[in-house]
């Protein structure tokens, strides 16, 4: 009784473990995020949701570790607890690539062997009459359906990080320019922090420009879908 009631109380909690592992697939920490998440697959009673981001997590994080086979393997079991499982957004174009290919490895069943090639004990396949009703289609997920407005956002998410590793950069510059004791040093830092604050200053105006380009395909894409 006790044991049950500790499971309902372990399932009713976020998984801890998940949680641990997409903070080191943030950070690029993929071996560490594959051994959280064999913890969150093991050591959790996790719900449909969470076992289908385990395996969205682990693939993501096996394709970081250059583990092509394994990370496919896990996209097809995401698709197979949820049909509508989807990439975090700003994933890879590497990791989309795979992930669709998965997803179409799924939705079209391998072809049959010719006749010719059978032995001659094998049964035959019988011919079906079509059903009045076709099986439904896997709803496609936001990178299939609006492919340029995620490609935009991933360019201006990655311009403004420039930008800001770049004004970070710059600010040091500028503190240490303020701290040099020689006329020398002093310029130095202080053109370098200059050329860092600009070319801060030109990504910001790049993600700002590419931002609103992703806006613009948003709408156009969803004015496509939404057409007959």
């Amino acid at each position: 009784m006790t044991a049950l009631v500790l499971a309902a109380a372990l399932a009713a909690q976020p998984n801890p473990f998940l949680a641990q592992a997409k903070a080191l697939y943030t950070s690029l920490d993929f071996e560490r995020c594959v051994t959280r998440l064999e913890q969150a697959s093991t050591q959790w009673q996790s719900s449909k949701d969470e076992l289908r981001d385990i395996e969205l997590f682990a693939g993501l994080c096996q394709l970081g570790l250059s583990h092509r086979k394994e990370a496919a393997e896990h996209f097809r079991t995401a698709l197979r607890i949820d049909e509508r499982a989807d990439l975090p957004l700003y994933s890879s174009p590497k990791a989309v690539a795979l992930f669709l290919e998965a997803k179409r490895g799924l939705a079209s069943p391998p072809a049959p062997l010719p006749a010719d090639d059978l032995p001659p004990d094998a049964p035959r396949a019988a011919v079906l009459e079509p059903a009045g009703q076709s099986e439904p289609v896997p709803t496609p997920g936001f990178v299939e359906r609006r492919p340029v407005t995620f490609a935009l956002g991933l360019a201006a998410g990655a311009a403004f990080a420039v930008g800001l590793g770049l004004g970070v950069n710059a600010r040091n510059l500028s503190l240490q320019a303020n701290e040099a004791r020689f006329d020398a040093e002093f310029h130095d830092k202080g053109a370098a922090a200059r050329a860092n604050a600009t070319g801060a200053n030109v990504a910001y105006g790049l993600a700002a420009t590419t931002l609103v380009g992703a806006i613009v395909a948003a709408v156009v894409e969803g004015r496509a879908a939404g057409a007959p």
